[in-house]
């Protein structure tokens, strides 16, 4: 995995466990507001679209160099 990626899936981690807490703050009664709230929450949606697209991609590449290994064995015999 690369480095950029890795210091990537922290960051949205860490931005997901703030939302959280400030979701949390919003119904005891303060913290952002709703809109700031519903903002943040589509920017953690969009970098987990955004991972998960890469991963993915990886499975598809995993996956077609498998089938590839196995068109090249069925045609040897």
């Amino acid at each position: 995995m690369k480095r950029g990626m890795k210091v990537f899936y922290w960051l949205l981690g860490l931005f997901v466990i703030y939302l959280i807490i400030e979701l949390f703050r919003k119904i005891l009664g303060g913290s952002l507001g709703f809109e700031e709230l519903v903002i943040g929450l589509l920017i953690a949606n969009l970098g987990y679209v955004i991972t998960l697209h890469g991963k993915i991609g990886e499975i598809k590449a995993e996956l077609s160099k498998h089938l590839g290994w196995h068109a090249g064995r069925e045609s040897h015999h």
